[in-house]
């Protein structure tokens, strides 16, 4: 594999710079029941579904029972399948590198992820849902994170000195950049044409703003909480956004600004960060520090 990346040296430094996952901070992932009622949320009953040592983090919700995300094992992080109607745990992966930001592909055949080798060399992987040899997506970019747009289009935040968001044909292996400076959160927008990114325009002031690859537009959403980067989208087109202490969501068609979901101290939880919802809107999987 390492033949066919580019072996990059400073890229473990430059994540760990903007990612707390690829820092590999001690985290556990928690399920809360997503409550709606009168058009707000609320979160109840949360239970500790990784309870696993070290790092346990990136939760995505691959169906409305099943999530994956990254999990601790043996100093490497590896891909858990886990059926929250059953329980069942699978390790997906197994690799000398570590695997990050697991995600189900458009066309539901694969989980893909960003695989880091302990040679340093970092690309884009996908592992087949049912079993069999993972393809290598290579770059010669660095990938820090990524959201599929559809199945050829990765929108990915590219790391560098600024980072920049940029447009990713994985055919022909071309890149457009489209905004320098924006956050980790990438997701694609439910039922639009769009995706939606957090812009850091200076220390101060973050946007939340879409961009639509058809048109070339980057259309402004919402400001953003300032140190607040871990955003989701639900199904009905309300977004979460998580600040340490606080979730909050936001729907521009009865938002004028973020409004408050849940305090972790409710549940006598410590920070928060990265968010999934479920496709059903049952669930919210969030990541907590230990």
């Amino acid at each position: 594999m390492s033949r066919i990346i580019t072996t990059i040296l400073t890229t473990l430094v430059l994540l760990a710079k903007f990612s707390v996952g690829h820092a590999q901070s001690s985290t556990e992932i928690f399920l809360f029941e997503l409550i709606k009622e009168n058009g707000t949320y609320k979160l109840a009953n949360p239970k500790n579904i990784s309870n696993n040592p070290g790092y346990d983090n990136q939760p995505s919700f691959i169906s409305e029972n099943e999530l994956v995300y990254a999990a601790n094992f043996d100093n490497q992080t590896d891909i858990v399948r886990l059926n929250l109607e059953s329980n069942e745990k699978t390790r997906m992966t197994e690799t000398p590198g570590s695997e990050f930001s697991p995600k189900l592909t458009p066309d539901g055949k694969y989980i893909s992820s960003i695989i880091l080798d302990r040679n340093g060399s970092q690309t884009l992987v996908k592992y087949p849902m049912k079993g069999g040899d993972p393809k290598i997506i290579p770059s010669e970019q660095k990938i820090g994170y990524y959201c599929w747009f559809d199945k050829k289009t990765v929108f990915s935040f590219v790391v560098g000195s600024p980072p920049s968001l940029q447009e990713w044909n994985t055919k022909n292996s071309e890149f457009k950049i489209i905004m320098m400076n924006p956050g980790r959160s990438l997701s694609k927008i439910p039922s639009q044409k769009s995706i939606s990114f957090i812009h850091k325009e200076s220390d101060d002031i973050w946007y939340v703003n879409s961009y639509d690859p058809f048109t070339d537009k980057v259309t402004y959403i919402t400001e953003c909480i300032k140190g607040a980067e871990d955003m989701a989208w639900a199904s009905d087109g309300t977004a979460f956004l998580s600040d340490q202490k606080k979730i909050y969501k936001f729907n521009s068609e009865s938002d004028n600004s973020w409004q408050l979901v849940a305090d972790m101290e409710t549940f006598k939880l410590s920070e928060a960060s990265r968010l999934a919802i479920s496709p059903d809107l049952k669930w919210m999987a969030v990541v907590i520090a230990e």
